[in-house]
């Protein structure tokens, strides 16, 4: 019975106690890690260890955890060929033995590297602390009981700086050393570091990291000779171990140093780009700071401002600025830094900013507020738009002149309306009285004849008025200078606006300076124009007293002499706000109404041109009711002309035109034989030698040969027209030929035709018929123009024909009154300008009745201009005007039933028209026989 009750004791006494779950959890990780070894024979050692490991208690299996964990651990590890499988068994030891990691001599086995090692010596000192308490007793002192709180606290890895730790660690650990050693000695402090140490070795020696305990023991017991230290070869190889460590935080330290010279290089290469966008930038730029000190200003700013950089950095703006936008910039700013908002700041105004010189630039400003760390910026962009302003003002001018122009255009079109309609409805109404007359009171028909010659002449003028404003706008008058008897001009006008001052009871007196010469070289129409509309207005606006015209030296030189023109009158006048408006186009100061004043409104505007391009200036002085004073002053060239009676003058006249035109060459391009007959007729009666051209192949092939002093084109011409042969001309690298006046010649009256002769080079542009006071003004005006000196025969050219007297008439629907004036009634030409027209007509009307069958809208235009230039000529105008529209049609290929239902209307008059011409020409040739 004792002996089975003493059994029972001692089986009881071998019963493990029960454990708690953190040991059992740390008993549970040991054979984990065991049964991933214990397949090697070589292990049994390892398993002893185990053994006695696992009969610690709880306190020495935590301390020995470390120790023994790293065992097993490395044991694995240098049996195992793949070293993953240590890396897949910590994997596992962190998800299924997580509780254990909130022991810090455990824990730290699993950080990375770096942490790793200012852990161990976090621990060691904390160690090395709590060791040297147990000898001193409770530290009082402040700096250690911050050490101590400061080795007690977790690290945050995210915001510390691994390099920086170690060395406060090993600050802590001096200032520890130096504490204990003044207390205990220096025996005490260093056996306490030593046998940390060695309890540190024992449980870390076989972490990489464990070499970095060495850093945070002073260097005055790392001297000692101590035998508790490692051997010198634990010692080469835990250095050896710290080398690889401070290899790799060398390596890491240049890559951080290598990337910061990158981070520089791109932080430089960015500020340079940056400078660059604001030197080159087309705005000007400006950076100032709350205080409006400038801190930058570009190479714009510079250009607009007219100020440079040097000049600006570092100066207030306020300084720089006029001192209104000076105050307003202030305000801005001010209120922008204390209430966040400002109507200048964040938008974009324009602004006027004086330079240093004074002149005015204006801008478009913006400015941009910047938040910085302690203070505001403000970033003003801004743009020169000087020149857009006053383009702007010039377009608001424009507008407010041209709303003007075209409310006096519309009181000018309701003036015309009324002008032109009267003259017509007179002649219209005196035309009817006509073509019922019996022609048996011929003073009526005659008093009839002249209202209606009167009116057309009024009408005339008005038309004239138009066309006349119309080129000067253009820039396509001309002045033509011919030698002219001014005293005989003023004293022609006088005569008719003496007899019109007399039925209105004015008084009329005309005042010629004895010294101004008879004779005067220049434009005599225009002046005859300036006069009749300043003599008119005179009288119109005059309803008592005197109209009075002055002409009188001015300067007189040997060669030039300047005459002023004044023309006075004691009429309503015109008030002092509308004198600078009268000489504008179509403006009138009566406005239509019960004292209405007739006319164009153009009559002041013209003549103020006219005699500006004849370098003069038309001034005004007036007075409401008592009159006003028109004067303008134009240099004229003297003439040689002498002259003693006015029969002389006129034969004068007569044969110096012939004199000045004698022994001209005249190259005439024209397709039509009666055009190339009639303008050849015409041209010799000035004694002119002529050339004819068919088309212009023909006529450029003639100027290589020939020399000539002039060129009639027709526009119109088959192989090459008028247009295309005058650009031809004018490109040639000859001057003889390239320089030669040309004279286009059409019966176009269609602007565009002008326009194209104009572009084409040519000089002139006739209207056919040709009228020959038209082109004598232009052989004239050629003449003076180019100075051509001639022969001067002595015998007056004088030829005997025989003459029509008859009176010019109708006669079955054309007319010859332009042949026989053009042509002085000589029969023979004119007969034989009928004999072509019989001969050449009949074929070309042919050819457009099959174009016209054949739908050829390019035949058709040719014919019927052809045609029409010779219907003009024989005074066919209704037939010409048809031809005309069928021209017009043809050339835009208008649908041909349009062209038909025109050429219906020749078909009616065309047998006539042979037959009475057919007729003349038996008139004329029985009267020349």
């Amino acid at each position: 019975m004792i002996l089975k009750w003493f059994k029972t004791v001692l089986h009881q006494k071998t019963i493990d106690p029960p454990k708690n779950q953190e040991e059992q959890e740390i008993i549970d990780l040991i054979d984990f890690l065991w049964r991933e070894i214990e397949a090697f024979n070589n292990a049994s050692s390892l398993g002893i260890k185990i053994k006695a490991f696992k009969e610690f208690s709880f306190p020495k299996k935590l301390e020995s955890l470390p120790e023994i964990y790293l065992s097993l651990e490395e044991y694995i590890e240098a049996n195992t060929s793949n070293r993953k499988n240590v890396k897949v068994i910590r994997n596992k030891i962190l998800k299924k033995y997580s509780s254990l990691f909130k022991y810090k001599n455990f824990k730290l086995i699993f950080e990375p590297l770096k942490e790793q090692e200012v852990t161990l010596c976090k621990v060691f000192l904390s160690e090395v602390l709590k060791k040297s308490s147990e000898l001193v007793g409770t530290f009082n002192e402040q700096k250690i009981i911050q050490i101590k709180e400061y080795l007690d606290t977790d690290y945050n890895f995210e915001t510390i700086d691994l390099i920086k730790e170690r060395k406060t660690l090993l600050e802590f650990s001096n200032e520890i050393f130096i504490r204990i050693k003044n207390s205990l000695g220096i025996n005490a402090i260093t056996n306490i570091y030593l046998l940390i140490y060695k309890k540190h070795f024992q449980s870390y020696h076989l972490l990489d990291s464990f070499t970095a305990t060495l850093n945070v023991i002073p260097e005055e017991i790392l001297a000692k000779d101590l035998i508790n230290f490692p051997s010198k070869q634990q010692m080469l190889k835990m250095l050896q171990k710290q080398l690889y460590s401070l290899e790799e935080i060398n390596e890491r330290l240049t890559e951080e140093i290598i990337e910061r010279k990158k981070v520089e290089e791109n932080l430089k290469y960015s500020e340079h780009l940056n400078t660059t966008i604001l030197e080159t930038a087309m705005d000007g730029i400006i950076l100032v700071n709350s205080k409006g000190v400038v801190l930058n200003w570009n190479k714009q700013a510079e250009n607009i401002l007219e100020l440079k950089k040097e000049e600006t950095i570092g100066e207030s703006i306020y300084s720089l600025i006029p001192g209104k936008l000076r105050k307003q910039l202030q305000n801005s700013f001010n209120n922008y830094l204390q209430t966040g908002n400002d109507e200048l700041i964040n938008k974009r105004v324009e602004t006027s900013v004086h330079r240093k010189n004074g002149t005015a630039v204006y801008v478009e400003l913006t400015i941009i507020a910047i938040e910085t760390k302690d203070d505001y910026l403000f970033n003003a962009f801004f743009r020169d738009i000087t020149n857009k302003k006053i383009i702007d003002n010039e377009i608001r001018e424009a507008k407010v002149s041209a709303e003007k122009s075209a409310k006096a255009k519309s009181v000018f079109l309701s003036n015309m309306s009324h002008e032109i309609r009267t003259p017509l409805n007179v002649i219209l109404g005196l035309t009817s009285i006509l073509q019922k007359s019996d022609f048996s009171n011929l003073h009526v028909d005659k008093e009839n004849l002249d209202g209606i010659q009167f009116s057309a002449e009024n009408l005339l003028v008005l038309i004239n008025d138009i066309l006349d404003f119309s080129k000067i706008e253009a820039g396509k008058l001309t002045l033509h200078d011919t030698d002219f008897n001014l005293q005989e001009l003023i004293s022609n006008i006088s005569q008719g606006f003496k007899i019109k001052a007399n039925e209105k009871g004015l008084h009329y007196q005309m005042i010629v300076d004895p010294s101004i010469p008879k004779f005067i070289i220049g434009d005599q129409l225009r002046l005859n124009q300036i006069l009749i509309n300043l003599l008119g207005n005179a009288i119109k606006f005059t309803h008592q007293g005197q109209i009075i015209i002055d002409v009188k030296p001015e300067s007189v030189e040997e060669k030039h002499i300047t005459i002023n023109f004044s023309v006075k009158d004691t009429g309503v006048g015109i008030p002092k706000d509308k004198l600078n408006t009268i000489f504008e186009s179509f403006y009138q100061i009566h406005k239509p109404g019960k004292n209405k004043i007739e006319g164009t409104g153009l009559g002041l505007s013209i003549s103020k041109q006219l005699i500006e391009l004849q370098g003069g200036m038309l001034k005004a002085k007036s007075e409401p009711g008592v009159g006003s004073i028109f004067e303008f002053s134009i240099k004229y060239e003297k003439s040689t002309f002498k002259s003693t009676t006015e029969h002389q003058e006129a034969k004068s006249n007569t044969n110096q035109t012939n004199k000045n035109l004698s022994g001209m060459k005249v190259l005439v391009v024209e397709d039509n034989k009666m055009n190339q007959f009639f303008i050849k007729q015409l041209l010799s009666t000035w004694s002119i030698d002529t050339a004819i051209a068919e088309n212009g192949k023909v006529a450029i092939e003639n100027l290589t040969n020939s020399t000539y002093d002039l060129i009639l084109m027709d526009m119109h011409m088959p192989v090459m027209d008028g247009p295309e042969t005058a650009a031809h001309i004018r490109k040639s690298t000859n001057p003889k030929i390239s320089q030669i006046p040309i004279v286009a010649c059409s019966a176009d009256v269609f602007p565009e035709s002008k326009k194209k002769a104009i572009e084409s080079g040519m000089d002139f542009y006739l209207t056919k018929p040709i009228s020959e006071k038209a082109l004598e003004e232009v052989l004239l005006g050629l003449v003076t123009k180019n100075k051509l000196n001639h022969v001067h025969h002595n015998n007056i050219f004088n030829t005997t024909k025989n003459s029509i007297s008859v009176k010019p008439k109708k006669k079955k629907g054309y007319d010859l009154s332009f042949l026989k004036k053009t042509f002085d009634g000589d029969i023979e030409i004119i007969e034989s300008v009928l004999q072509i027209f019989m001969e050449d007509t009949p074929k070309d009307y042919d050819k457009l009745k099959l174009a016209i069958k054949d739908q050829d809208f390019i035949t058709t235009k040719e014919m019927a201009h052809k045609l029409k230039s010779s219907f003009k000529t024989i005074g066919l105008e209704n037939e010409a005007l048809v031809l005309q529209k069928i021209e017009h049609a043809s050339k835009h290929e208008v649908v041909f039933t349009e062209i038909g239902d025109l050429f219906q209307k020749l078909e009616v008059s065309y047998p006539k028209i042979l037959e009475g011409v057919k007729e003349s020409i038996e008139e004329l040739n029985s009267l020349n026989t």
